[in-house]
């Protein structure tokens, strides 16, 4: 009787997880929006049909800050088909810290600030490298890494170069989720 129960309970939780809209490959994704740098906030809704490349980010993260050349080269490669937002969801990194870093860097992309850790809340974003691809129906399709390493000449799989490929081109992506490594965002305490 006491198994009978715990498999109820099992079952029972593993139904209410799937029906509130846990958020996984596959499930739309709902609106979110972060402030740009000129202090305007752009929404993800107002993009409709858009694929869409989420990309966290951090001035003070070395593992994040490895990935700079690369996320460029994304934009670059890809921005005429596919809208970027590339966000600092940090709350111990202000507007200014992250326009500066913006420009000495010498991002080609727009940045962001998620206020309030909307985007990463939403997105269930955990470090300062996570990456999401949303097709363009709102759908998300890859959750993961840009690439498999901070170091480029030891980077062999390109996680996020390769679900925006097969996006545009219709297939479904080989590997929707990888683990990207980097620093913890830090959240805003309640």
């Amino acid at each position: 009787m006491k198994k009978l129960l715990l498999y109820v309970l099992i079952l029972a939780a593993q139904a209410t997880a799937a029906d509130s809209g846990e958020f996984r490959i596959g499930r739309p994704v709902s609106n979110f929006s972060v402030r740009g740098t000129d202090g305007h906030t752009v929404s993800y809704s107002d993009f409709p049909g858009t694929v869409t490349v989420v990309m966290f980010f951090s001035t003070r993260c070395p593992i994040s800050n490895a990935f700079n050349y690369r996320r460029n080269e994304l934009y670059k490669d890809f921005h005429q088909r596919v809208r970027f937002i590339v966000a600092d969801p940090n709350s111990n990194e202000s507007m200014e810290e992250v326009r500066n870093y913006a420009r000495a860097v010498e991002f080609d992309f727009p940045v962001y600030e998620d206020l309030d850790n909307a985007a990463a809340d939403q997105l269930h974003a955990q470090l300062t490298t996570d990456a999401f691809l949303i097709d363009a129906t709102g759908i998300l399709r890859y959750h993961g890494y840009v690439e498999d390493s901070p170091n480029p000449t030891r980077a062999s799989i390109r996680g996020l170069r390769l679900a925006i490929e097969a996006v545009l081109a219709g297939k479904p992506v080989a590997a929707p989720e990888t683990k990207a490594r980097g620093c913890s965002i830090r959240r805003v305490r309640p």
